[in-house]
């Protein structure tokens, strides 16, 4: 019977960002901890998306770089990573420190109320109509309300490859209201300030993705952090 996977050592020669520009807090302030999420997140990539050295990966809301150091530790490198975020701290550390011939960050100026209120509304993520083989986005559309969301999912739809597949994260339950920031006892959880956590009704959510030409291809109810479900998505 096959037991969990084994636990990657940090490698010393691949650099990791500071706890202050960790995004998940708590979850991830110890350097394994670190690594071994963003070596598991590849892991679900290679089974669930379809992840390989060959493919062309970006890794939408990227912070300083998890799922590149977790693509390093396991794969060495894939054919393009590219990572892409609005936090400008973050992009920097990890373009200083991440970035060589397979992996690259680039900086949007995307509106979003909780990380980057000034920016200007757009729904532009930087890649080429059906150029991206896989799309990462853990913890995105956590914190974006519906239209975003919306708009988003069309980017997303535009962007990938005709057997390309989208891997995200949301808070997302049955018979619950559509939309709602910040729900009351939710999760046992304290949700403070903008976009927090915005949590959505699966069949309201699943109707957003196929208006905006997605398909379900998988849904993992609550297994991620502070119990996000994650979505595996296919152009229809």
């Amino acid at each position: 019977m096959n037991g969990p996977a084994p636990e990657i050592v940090p490698d010393p020669t691949i650099p990791l960002p500071p706890y202050e520009l960790r995004m998940g807090g708590r979850h991830f302030k110890k350097d394994p901890a670190f690594v071994n999420a963003g070596v598991r997140d590849v892991r679900q990539l290679r089974q669930r998306a379809g992840l390989g050295r060959r493919k062309r990966v970006l890794d939408w809301g990227c912070g300083a770089g998890r799922l590149a150091v977790g693509i390093k530790h396991l794969l060495g490198h894939v054919e393009d990573y590219h990572g892409v975020d609005v936090q400008p701290a973050l992009i920097g550390w990890a373009q200083a420190h991440l970035a060589d011939e397979h992996h690259r960050f680039t900086l949007v100026d995307a509106h979003n109320a909780r990380y980057n209120p000034r920016g200007r509304p757009s729904f532009d993520i930087p890649a080429d109509d059906g150029s991206v083989d896989v799309v990462h986005g853990y913890s995105v559309f956590s914190h974006m309300l519906a239209d975003d969301v919306a708009g988003y999912a069309a980017t997303i739809r535009r962007i990938l490859a005709p057997e390309g597949r989208a891997w995200l994260t949301a808070f997302v339950e049955e018979e619950v209201p559509d939309c709602v920031e910040n729900p009351d006892d939710y999760l046992d959880l304290r949700w403070d300030g903008a976009l927090h956590c915005v949590r959505y009704e699966r069949h309201f959510f699943e109707q957003l993705m196929w208006d905006a030409g997605l398909a379900v291809s998988e849904f993992v109810h609550g297994k991620e952090t502070d119990g996000q479900s994650v979505y595996v998505l296919r152009r229809r």
